[in-house]
């Protein structure tokens, strides 16, 4: 830990109008803060009055909400967002105009940010219409790449993780992730990988900005087209800044190691002159490297006269949690705040629910107990409490693979899909996410109410018919779509397709629909961050991520950082389940946990 930094508690108040940095370990109140800072600010502040608010970023919906609540009757003079949000309604929406020409990007069509999606067949338009078309030779033609199963997967697989990355000169350019170009073909039982020429990539690598644009045409815009949007328009349009800068004279950002790059480039612009940044974070608790985070990105980030505080207490657990986290954690030795000795940790050996069963016996009778999963499929599973071992998560993209002979099959497992995910976001409380996503399978139905309507119409049937299909084959549930819900979809005919429906079930697909703002009680590691719970049960695959207890890396092992987000989030009780672990392993794990055998 850095000396400079200035030891603070969750109650402590700072100097107002000087940017800051505050690191923060798991549990030491750092929201209680921020809230407590935002107050002092509304307070104290010269500078804010009725048209101009405070900026409070924070990495998901769920804390948000937290923050929201906390602030009571201040809310109305606070903007309480994810950055994206943020981004779109404060620069891409408004200002967006300025882009026709440069990106082809209908304004007037733009209707919020979604994830990255692919129409194939605006690949194929793209390819044909490629500059370079004439440099794709055998076996990576124009008709080649667009027509061949082996090459259409890996393609598809390679334009959906297109990201922008900074070059030298600190332009935005678009990138594709070579490794991502792969196709999985099954020999001798085993998986291999078989990927895309790279010489093909490179030739195609040179027209991605045209690819892009046949989605922003249409106002189809994902979350990493919100920052390259955001930052070109801060670039080339300084007045953008100046408005910015007037509305929001304080900017504060929770969970900054998750941010990118990109982002942190914006809010170096915002932080030029009059908006006063203030940061918190944890580089302990980076676990976002797939969207592009960098954990040095918070130690290392400066404005003028910026001030680094330091909170070292853990308000959260109780002591024997807190001994736990001291010996994973080297940077930051926590202080324990409650005081109180509570149970030793626990390793559970065995199967996951037989161990989740014994968990809740270990708890008190009326307290809830959370399961925290590496996977989304393994929190699926919990949440539905199933006790057989699920293995398969690609369940979803293989229906998408082996359903598309035809562009008819193609928009049937289209609607089957679009359908499952509706039903699974509503019966997790998210309403109008799963009605958007009713809607895109209806986007040539009248006007944008009428495609609503429609889309919460279907979505009342198929949640009235959930008993119906949810325990039996896919092709039941195909069945009631055809009958009910999409009558013009066209029928399963003998063949893989076919086969696919009848072997698997509704719901062996449903565990691989990624529910994105998780309030349930079983969630996947990334989506406890920020939360605390007063019983946590931790689901290990194997013995191998034990090791985080005796050969702990938080800094260079984004595993070791994921797993110790996920200690962290207990208050009283930290169970841990792992199928089992040898004699040696034991005998060096015994001082530290209760193991027990289930």
């Amino acid at each position: 830990m850095d000396n400079s930094m200035i030891e603070i508690n969750s109650d402590s108040l700072i100097p107002i109008e000087i940017h800051f940095r505050v690191a923060a370990g798991p549990g030491a109140g750092k929201t209680h803060w921020l809230v407590q800072h935002i107050k002092n600010v509304l307070h104290q502040s010269q500078r804010l009055r009725k048209s101009r608010k405070i900026a409070c970023i924070t990495y998901t919906n769920v804390a948000v909400e937290t923050i929201l609540n906390r602030l009571g009757t201040n809310v109305d003079r606070v903007e309480v967002s994810t950055l994206h949000s943020f981004l779109y309604k404060h620069i891409v929406k408004p200002y967006g105009y300025l882009l026709t020409d440069e990106c082809d990007l209908n304004v007037k069509e733009l209707d919020g940010h979604e994830d990255t999606i692919v129409h194939f067949k605006k690949v194929i338009h793209w390819i044909e219409n490629h500059t370079n078309a004439n440099q794709l030779k055998h076996p990576y033609t124009v008709n080649q790449l667009v027509k061949r199963d082996e090459n259409i997967t890996p393609l598809t697989r390679w334009l959906q993780h297109l990201t922008y990355h900074l070059d030298k000169h600190e332009n935005l350019e678009i990138v594709g992730d070579n490794k991502q170009a792969y196709r999985i073909e099954k020999n001798d039982d085993k998986e291999v990988r078989k990927y895309l020429n790279k010489k093909c990539l490179e030739v195609l690598s040179t027209e991605l900005l045209a690819y892009k644009k046949l989605y922003w045409s249409k106002g189809i815009v994902d979350h990493s087209d919100v920052l390259f949007f955001s930052y070109q328009l801060l670039k080339s349009h300084s007045f953008i800044l100046e408005v910015l800068r007037a509305k929001f004279p304080y900017l504060y950002i929770d969970e900054f190691q998750d941010t990118n790059p990109i982002q942190v480039k914006i809010v170096n612009l915002l932080g030029a002159k009059e908006t006063i940044v203030g940061i918190i974070g944890d580089e302990a608790q980076s676990i976002y490297s797939f969207q592009g985070a960098d954990p040095s990105q918070f130690s290392s980030f400066l404005l003028p006269g910026l001030l680094a505080y330091v909170m070292k207490d853990n308000r959260r657990s109780t002591n024997s949690i807190i001994d736990l986290l001291n010996i994973i954690r080297k940077d930051i030795e926590q202080k324990k705040y409650r005081n109180i000795e509570g149970d030793k940790p626990c390793i559970l050996l065995g199967e996951r629910m037989a161990a989740y069963s014994k968990a809740r016996e270990l708890c008190n009778s009326n307290e809830e107990i959370y399961s925290l999963s590496r996977d989304n499929l393994t929190s699926n599973a919990m949440r539905k409490d199933l006790y057989k071992e699920v293995v398969n998560d690609k369940l979803i993209n293989e229906l998408l693979e082996i359903d598309k002979s035809s562009s008819s099959n193609k928009y049937r497992s289209k609607v089957i899909v679009a359908c499952l995910r509706g039903i699974e976001y509503a019966r997790e409380g998210d309403i109008a996410k799963a009605i958007k996503e009713l809607e895109g399978i209806v986007k040539d139905t009248g006007d944008k109410e009428a495609r609503k309507k429609l889309a919460l119409k279907s979505l009342f049937m198929l949640l009235k018919a959930y008993d119906n299909y949810n325990d039996k084959p896919l092709y039941e549930f195909f069945s009631f779509i055809k009958d009910e819900v999409r009558p013009e979809i066209s029928r399963l005919g003998k063949g893989a397709a076919k086969t696919f429906y009848e072997s698997y079930t509704y719901e062996q697909l449903a565990l691989c629909v990624n529910i994105t703002d998780d309030y349930s009680k079983h969630r996947t590691i990334h989506k406890s961050k920020g939360d605390e719970f007063d019983n946590v049960f931790i689901v290990f695959k194997s013995s191998a991520e034990l090791n985080i207890f005796l050969r702990p890396d938080l800094k260079n092992n984004e595993e070791h950082r994921i797993s110790y987000v996920a200690l962290s989030r207990a208050r009283e009780r930290l169970i841990i389940n792992v199928p089992s672990i040898d004699g040696d392993l034991h005998s060096k794990l015994d001082r530290l946990f209760s193991i027990i055998n289930v």
